[in-house]
């Protein structure tokens, strides 16, 4: 019999529970709150108070009010690139692909178009450290879009110019903008898909 050489499991401990629990609960209360009014407006002692902590818990797990709002950009980040991973492993055509894709990322991101804005606008000032971590996150998701492109051009769906990079750079771009419909037109998750796919189809598809 063959020796099972693979570790065992890591057993998790009632702190590292408890642990679990608090980061979950400020990030629970600080995504309502951010929501509810904004970013600047809610203060890490009434986040603290609401989780029921003391506000020096948000520095030890998050670094400060910053890094929690950047964690619910993370998780956010996270479950749609594992369906953006997983659409683009499905046998679809490269067209059918992009509208999956762009409509998951919509379903998501429209879900609170006030928390939307909130997260948009922090992109703008947060510190370069994290700009860095987030340019790898950001490059994973156009890595992503960019073999969809590439798929559309070898089975000539695509005009045959594209250049995948530039492309899927231009992809996120169109959409970005396109949800700023969702914040200020009051524009449905449907009504964004639309009009981004209208602009994609007419950068990616061949003309008349």
């Amino acid at each position: 019999m063959t020796k099972n050489s693979s570790h065992p499991p890591i057993r998790r401990t009632a702190k590292d529970i408890r642990r679990e629990e608090t980061r979950g609960r400020l990030l629970d209360v600080a995504r309502r709150l951010f929501a509810e009014r904004d970013y600047d407006s809610v203060s890490v002692t009434e986040i603290a108070k609401e989780a029921g902590v003391t506000h020096g818990m948000i520095n030890v797990y998050f670094g400060g009010k910053p890094g929690l709002l950047y964690e619910i950009v993370r998780q956010t980040n996270a479950l749609q690139y594992v369906d953006t991973v997983e659409t683009g492993a499905s046998t679809d055509n490269a067209m059918t692909q992009l509208e999956t894709v762009l409509l998951s990322w919509l379903d998501g991101d429209t879900e609170d178009t006030r928390l939307l804005a909130v997260m948009q606008s922090y992109s703008w000032v947060w510190p370069p450290e994290t700009e860095a971590d987030n340019q790898t996150v950001r490059a994973n998701f156009k890595d992503a879009i960019a073999s969809i492109v590439e798929l559309g051009r070898t089975t000539k769906e695509f005009r045959a110019s594209l250049d995948p990079v530039l492309t899927a750079k231009s992809i996120w771009a169109i959409y970005t903008w396109g949800t700023r419909s969702a914040i200020f037109e009051g524009a449905t998750t449907r009504e964004c898909h639309r009009m981004i796919m209208a602009q994609v189809k007419q950068l990616v598809l061949a003309g008349d």
